[in-house]
């Protein structure tokens, strides 16, 4: 069954065109054994197909299970989705991931269709915050996840992704933090990970 993920990251080569990738995600847990899929990822990693793996969607048990398989340091990264409004990662996932030194990729940071508008009670507290930095609403949310995360965000143009780049620069007092934190609380933590 390794040699089905080895197969799968040599067509993931060729059709980007490259000799290896920087870091080579599991997306979702699958009818293989993660057992055979790591041992998959760690042939990929000793012939420099792949510079490091990780997994994605993710919950503690999943990742606990990763661990016993792979042992300590081999799990770069789980990629879950984490924006203002599904902040669940929060109560387990992310702790566990501070804990074993695994990164936390946020997808979908603005929501998926429901970023909030200005004229809502959150949305303008995002629209004040921005305003007092000279930035974006969507700046200002990039900025509160990506406190905790990595976070990976959509662009449709260059110029869309400088204004996402240009987040990494906001710096958010306390206040801020804690006027975000009170209009997207956390919620209680979910049966299951939320995903897409």
């Amino acid at each position: 069954m390794a040699d089905r993920v080895i197969a799968a990251c040599e067509r993931s080569l060729s059709r980007l065109g490259t000799d290896r990738l920087d870091c080579y995600l599991l997306h979702w847990r699958g009818r293989i054994p993660l057992s055979e899929t790591f041992a998959g990822f760690e042939q990929l990693t000793r012939s420099g197909k792949i510079l490091a793996w990780g997994v994605s969607n993710f919950d503690v048990p999943d990742l606990d299970e990763a661990l016993h398989i792979a042992g300590p340091g081999k799990i770069a990264c789980n990629q879950v989705l984490y924006n203002l409004e599904e902040r669940a990662i929060e109560h387990e996932v992310i702790p566990w991931c501070d804990r074993h030194g695994t990164a936390v990729v946020a997808y979908s940071p603005f929501g998926h269709g429901n970023f909030p508008g200005e004229h809502s009670p959150a949305g303008r507290v995002l629209a004040e915050i921005a305003a007092a930095h000279d930035a974006t609403s969507r700046q200002v949310a990039l900025a509160f996840l990506a406190r905790l995360t990595f976070v990976i965000p959509k662009a449709s143009s260059s110029k869309h992704a400088g204004e996402n780049a240009a987040a990494g620069d906001l710096k958010l007092s306390d206040i801020e933090l804690a006027r975000i934190d009170a209009a997207f609380p956390r919620g209680p933590k979910p049966a299951g990970l939320p995903m897409l």
